[in-house]
């Protein structure tokens, strides 16, 4: 969920625009069932997305979800590595269904440690030797505090990471020529994806 009410609406135009672009590919001609598969989850992740940004959408279960885009990142993975063409596309496919799904997680989908476990100090048996339970409240609180850095870490990467690639689908757009694919809706589509998604991993951080 996002606070700031007005960056809060433009994702969710980001998203719902995102969303349209893609059922409107759907709809538009013919296409083979991968292309078709391919809209219809980023459709449904554009809406995940929009839905997400909202107090209510935040509260909604996350397990399904998580394990649903999971899967998504899978079938994109599998069409990377078995099609020749546009593998570099759908490897970046791949990483957004896997970031959804890690977006779940953080929201509540798996048990993820906390970063303040680690600001209250094991207390030892009173049973144990003194040597002994400082060396384990030590090893505990090390252990526990690794655990609580790496997500904080894989946000940040997830954060740049949609940054640079909303920088290069919009550097992409201005620089094609006029009437070509690449100043088409579907690199504007890119676009909002890409900047939805750094914002909404923004506010994670």
């Amino acid at each position: 969920m996002i606070h700031d009410l007005a960056l809060r609406w433009l994702v969710t135009a980001l998203f719902v625009f995102s969303a349209a672009v893609c059922v409107r590919a759907i709809f538009a001609g013919r296409h083979s069932a991968t292309n078709l598969v391919s809209h219809l989850l980023h459709a449904l992740m554009a809406i995940a997305m929009a839905v997400m940004a909202w107090p209510r959408g935040a509260d909604l279960p996350t397990r399904a979800p998580m394990v649903f885009f999971a899967l998504a990142a899978l079938w994109f993975a599998v069409i990377t590595f078995k099609t020749s063409g546009h593998r570099v596309a759908n490897g970046y496919h791949t990483i957004m269904m896997l970031a959804m799904a890690w977006m779940y997680a953080a929201m509540g989908g798996l048990p993820l440690p906390k970063a303040a476990d680690h600001d209250m100090p094991a207390m030892p048996s009173m049973d144990a030797a003194p040597a002994h339970s400082g060396h384990g409240s030590h090893s505990t609180g090390h252990a526990t505090a690794d655990a609580a850095v790496w997500p904080g870490v894989l946000n940040w990467a997830f954060t740049i990471g949609f940054a640079v690639a909303a920088v290069f689908w919009l550097y992409r757009f201005f620089a094609g020529r006029p009437g070509s694919e690449n100043r088409g809706l579907g690199v504007l589509c890119q676009f909002a994806m890409a900047t939805g998604m750094a914002i909404m991993f923004g506010v994670m951080l």
